[in-house]
């Protein structure tokens, strides 16, 4: 039996790691096989620790450098997820829940100028799948969240190895980029809305309580037929 692999995506502060372990924790429970991977692997991996050593400024600003350069090690962590972590579980009919992956790339389109992201998008979809193989998810649950209120939530999170003992990475403070992240990431949706999915996760401009975002994720999932 194939398996089945679903990402959750969103803007830094979306709670993807929250809704990430609330889905894990249900299909356990139904005594599903589950892999659950998390990206970027700042601990695990070569490219990952490379990514956190970039996003903590070590070889300057990633947001005032190319995105054809800064993407590099975020796709090379994802292409050895893709090969040592994903398609075999895949192949064994386990169901991979995945905090983040090659989509989160997203992120790198929204630092392009406005007239040149659909370029941008093309060279990166193609970079990533067709050059590196890197394998396709199932199912991208995009988190809507309000910017602000992602940004508190980011200012809520404990301190992170990579970041030398600040509140954010050169991605997560800059708002702007958050801002234009979540622009990207809805057209994304509208682009390929059989693959990628929208979950609003506001209302009335303010955040759903977890459980409630939870269930939506499900009514999303068990509607294709996934589980």
């Amino acid at each position: 039996m194939k398996g089945k692999f679903i990402v959750i995506e969103g803007i830094d502060g979306a709670g993807k790691k929250t809704q990430t372990e609330l889905l894990v924790e249900r299909l356990k429970k139904e005594n599903r096989e589950v892999v659950v991977d998390d990206y970027p692997h700042y601990e695990t991996s070569f490219w990952g620790r490379h990514v956190g050593r970039m996003l903590s400024k070590e070889f300057g600003n990633p947001m005032e450098i190319s995105s054809y350069l800064t993407v590099l090690p975020y796709i090379l962590d994802e292409a050895d997820g893709s090969k040592k972590i994903i398609e075999p579980a895949l192949k064994r009919g386990e169901i991979v829940i995945s905090n983040r992956y090659f989509t989160s790339n997203v992120h790198q389109i929204a630092k392009r100028p406005e007239e040149e992201r659909e370029i941008y998008a093309n060279w990166l979809w193609d970079a990533g799948y067709n050059q590196m193989g890197i394998k396709k998810p199932d199912l991208v649950l995009v988190l809507l969240v309000d910017p602000p209120i992602c940004r508190e939530n980011i200012l809520k999170k404990m301190e992170r190895n990579y970041t030398n003992g600040q509140a954010m990475d050169a991605a997560e403070e800059d708002f702007n980029h958050q801002m234009e992240s979540a622009k990207e990431y809805k057209k994304m949706v509208t682009k390929e809305p059989k693959r990628w999915v929208l979950v609003d996760c506001c209302r009335g401009g303010k955040l759903m309580p977890k459980e409630e975002i939870h269930k939506i994720i499900l009514q999303e999932i068990n509607k294709r037929k996934f589980l």
